[in-house]
């Protein structure tokens, strides 16, 4: 058995140098970007609508989820980054019909209306979204909350917060969302996951060993992740409520990067062959059929990401003496590769993750010997440079297309940070020197996939930033 983990702690080694920048840290300098892409990090400077919303109305035995669930949203739309919150002032007057002129006077774009109802056990929200500009009620709904204390209660004030944010914008909002990521546990490195605000970060994995690369289902009541809990390097899944994995892919070898199609149907994962990695697919809806799907002699391919029609998968190869960013179909198809090929450089592009949107491919890339987070077209086109700041790396996008998580080493210590690829908004989500590999996880549409969050709670649970 030693004999076996201590071959699989090799071939790991060896993997991971093609995933993230920290396995290469002590190799000679590398620069695999263009210098004509390095002219400065430039964001266009965009319009948020102002939004304003007065303290909620309610009893006086509902006052405190009243004002927590103000908090809460208020924050939620705040690092959303479509809207600017705006403070209302103590001589603002609150009461009677909607004053539409006065909150235009003051700025505000948006006007957030909101009444807690019923009782502590089965309380209501009552959210208004009045369009001051054009003096009209754009849209109504009461949100049937969970007991008050009860774990539930964010995510549904989040699923609140982005149905605002669909309202207006007609947008994908990203506060009922998750981020899964590995952290160090007991006895080796564990899964993780973290609300997108920054709260509740809990160990989901117990795995006692070696756990990496976290990869959320379509569903949002699984992750995918490479474990040694076996002894060999396997793919499991982790059911998220009651929260038990079980073993999912064990090919010969180190099997590690699963993604999920965006049908949920088919795992795409990297395995060892002849000692190089391939990308192979699992078929999830009959439990077998592993599948290669690339073939390069003497060279390694990892890390596949859907595309969001499930047609094409991205990964990085070295197999142009390179470590680049390549697309292709899924099944069949050639490899096209993404990122500059640089004549006698060395070169470092990996850890990609397709844009729900479809239109871009995020990815780290080496400057100057250091990673740094980059976005590409699928065809190529249009590479851009998003950080500049310490280390940044394994990027992964949140379903709105506009916001990344990544691991960084910026601020004087290391994290997950959020970025918002449209303004160059940037804060902090976990800190923690050892927290790597985010996953951003879709909407989520139903809280009982989170029904017991106070479960397999660690005291060395990395904590959020909040």
């Amino acid at each position: 058995m030693r004999t076996m983990v201590a071959k699989a702690v090799v071939l790991l080694a060896v993997a991971l140098t093609f995933t993230t920048g920290r396995a290469v840290a002590q190799q000679p300098e590398r620069d695999s970007i263009p210098t004509d892409v390095r002219v400065g990090i430039l964001y266009q400077p965009s319009f948020r609508p102002g939004i304003v919303m007065p303290p909620i109305s309610t009893g006086d035995e509902l006052q405190d989820l009243a004002d927590s669930a103000r908090a809460i949203i208020l924050r939620d739309l705040d690092y959303g980054d479509r809207f600017q919150v705006m403070r209302v002032g103590e001589d603002v007057p609150l009461e009677g019909p909607v004053n539409y002129g006065l909150w235009d006077q003051l700025g505000a774009v948006w006007l957030l209306v909101a009444a807690v109802e019923g009782s502590p056990a089965s309380p209501i929200l009552r959210l208004s979204l009045h369009d001051v500009v054009f003096k009209l009620l754009q849209d109504v709904q009461a949100f049937e909350l969970p007991p008050v204390g009860h774990p539930d209660s964010r995510l549904a004030l989040h699923r609140a917060a982005d149905q605002v944010v669909a309202w207006a914008t007609g947008s994908t909002g990203i506060a009922a969302t998750k981020i899964a990521y590995v952290a160090e546990g007991t006895g080796g490195s564990e899964i993780y996951v973290v609300d997108s605000d920054g709260y509740g970060a809990r160990r989901l994995s117990s795995d006692n060993t070696i756990a990496l690369s976290p990869a959320w289902a379509p569903s949002g009541d699984r992750v995918a992740y490479m474990s040694y809990k076996g002894g060999d390097p396997a793919i499991y899944e982790l059911s998220l409520n009651p929260g038990h994995s079980s073993l999912l892919v064990d090919l010969p070898g180190l099997d590690l990067t699963p993604a999920y199609s965006p049908d949920g149907r088919t795992l795409a994962f990297g395995s060892t062959v002849d000692g190089r990695t391939e990308i192979f697919t699992y078929d999830l809806t009959r439990r077998c059929c592993a599948e290669r799907t690339t073939f390069a002699r003497y060279s390694n391919s990892l890390s596949p990401t859907f595309a969001p029609d499930g047609k094409r998968i991205a990964f990085n190869s070295d197999r142009l003496g390179q470590l680049h960013i390549f697309v292709k179909d899924v099944p069949d198809g050639s490899p096209e590769l993404v990122t500059p090929y640089i004549y006698d450089r060395s070169v470092h592009n990996a850890g990609p993750d397709w844009s729900p949107m479809g239109d871009r491919i995020a990815f780290h890339g080496w400057v100057q010997g250091t990673p740094q987070i980059f976005t590409v077209a699928p065809n190529g086109r249009g590479l851009r440079q998003l950080t500049q700041v310490g280390r940044n790396e394994d990027p992964s996008w949140a379903p709105d297309g506009r916001h990344v998580v990544f691991a960084s080493s910026r601020d004087g210590s290391d994290g997950l940070w959020i970025l918002d690829v449209v303004s160059g908004r940037i804060r902090r989500l976990v800190r923690g020197s050892d927290v790597r590999l985010p996953a951003w996880s879709g909407s989520l549409d139903s809280p009982s996939h989170f029904a017991d969050e106070s479960a397999d709670s660690d005291v060395n649970n990395p904590q959020g930033a909040r």
